[in-house]
């Protein structure tokens, strides 16, 4: 009933939704496999038909080194889509990858370095330094910085924090031997000081998990993003690539709202 309610208001959204010609859209997936037991889980069907849809929308998928550049010149968004991963896991080389090199899109994995090969608690498998050379290799995708633990930044001390995003930096850098531009704050949790130290580090850019689009007046050290997960069907990612999610933020934050009072 959930579903059908919110698919209904995505539908409805997108009668009254302006045109996202001005703004981007930052999508975030984590796992693309079989897996009904991790919410952040999108199968690789269901990738692959996401994927089509971008192809066959007339809208550019583009890196997020040129979402930031074209940021940083105030040049238009043009309804730009970009298309992001966090925490690295194995099958976004087995699943994700092959879709992404046969349309030619440009996508980030943001990695916590010191999980690395490793599973996590429900025994999926992350990505190997060699997977995470090839892929860097082919040119497509840019590997980049998530910390080092993954633990929830805010709650760290400024040296904790430091060591946390500069190591992660670091150990990027040494394996791949590129410069690290942009980060993602893990579980979308900083504070003020934790964008300070991403600023401090040379970081150009950070991504939260917040949703909405990407405008000439968004701060670069708090991009919003749109996760794409295994409730997300293709009313909702249409809406999640176009001026509707903007529209379903404000009405969640109406709601939110009005039931303090």
């Amino acid at each position: 009933m959930k579903t059908f309610l919110k698919d209904t208001l995505f539908r409805l959204l997108s009668l009254v939704a302006p045109r996202i010609a001005d703004r981007a859209s930052i999508l975030m997936y984590h796992s693309v496999g079989d897996r009904a037991d991790y919410f952040n889980n999108v199968s690789p069907r269901a990738f692959e038909r996401q994927m089509a849809y971008l192809a066959h929308s007339g809208r550019r998928v583009i890196s997020f080194a040129e979402l930031v550049r074209r940021l940083d010149r105030r040049e238009t968004l043009d309804g730009a889509i970009v298309i992001t991963f966090d925490d690295g896991y194995e099958d976004n080389y087995v699943n994700a990858f092959p879709v992404l090199k046969s349309y030619g899109f440009p996508a980030t994995i943001f990695v916590a370095t010191d999980l690395i090969g490793d599973a996590d608690k429900r025994g999926i498998q992350r990505l190997s330094p060699a997977q995470l050379r090839e892929m860097h290799a082919s040119g497509l995708i840019a590997i980049e910085p998530h910390t080092k633990s993954h633990p929830k930044l805010s709650q760290l001390d400024e040296r904790a924090t430091r060591e946390e995003i500069q190591g992660s930096m670091m150990a990027i850098e040494d394996l791949l031997g590129k410069k690290t531009t942009v980060f993602a704050y893990p579980y979308g949790n900083y504070n003020d000081m934790t964008v300070r130290i991403v600023q401090e580090s040379g970081m150009a850019a950070a991504c939260t998990v917040e949703e909405g689009t990407v405008s000439a007046e968004s701060d670069p050290y708090r991009l919003p993003r749109n996760s794409v997960d295994r409730s997300t069907n293709m009313a909702q990612f249409r809406g999640k690539v176009s001026r509707v999610i903007d529209l379903y933020v404000r009405i969640k934050k109406f709601r939110r709202r009005a039931n303090r009072f």
